[in-house]
């Protein structure tokens, strides 16, 4: 029977964020990812969103079937995901969801971003 070592830690690990704010017309995606190589950030967790998305693609499910959804000028109520970064590029995904009387919810593919758009990452350093 193999022998495991293991150890209980009681304090609670130091989460610290990035802030990353968008210029009008940068792509989400590749700032989120220079964002993430300038500050040394391996992985992290989507914990705040406020913004527009001046124009954006996502994947969603309508029923039983994927669908790709295309929009533009849209605030973001809401977004989460995950990021890491292996064999040199970035993994992940950015779940978002839209105001608006008929919100769009589902996985971002591609997104330029409206001035000022804030995303923020937690990370554990």
């Amino acid at each position: 029977m193999p022998r495991i070592d293991s150890v209980l830690v009681k304090e609670k690990i130091p989460r610290r964020n990035l802030a990353l704010v968008f210029d009008d017309g940068d792509d989400i995606v590749q700032g989120i990812k220079q964002g993430m190589q300038k500050s040394g950030v391996k992985e992290g967790k989507v914990e705040y969103v406020e913004g527009k998305i001046k124009e954006g693609t996502v994947n969603c499910m309508d029923g039983h079937s994927y669908k790709r959804i295309d929009f533009k000028d849209k605030e973001i109520i809401t977004a989460s995901g995950t990021f890491k970064f292996g064999g040199g590029d970035l993994w992940g995904n950015l779940h978002i969801f839209t105001a608006g009387r008929k919100p769009i919810s589902g996985t971002m593919l591609s997104g330029k971003a409206a001035k000022n758009f804030t995303l923020k990452i937690s990370f554990v350093p």
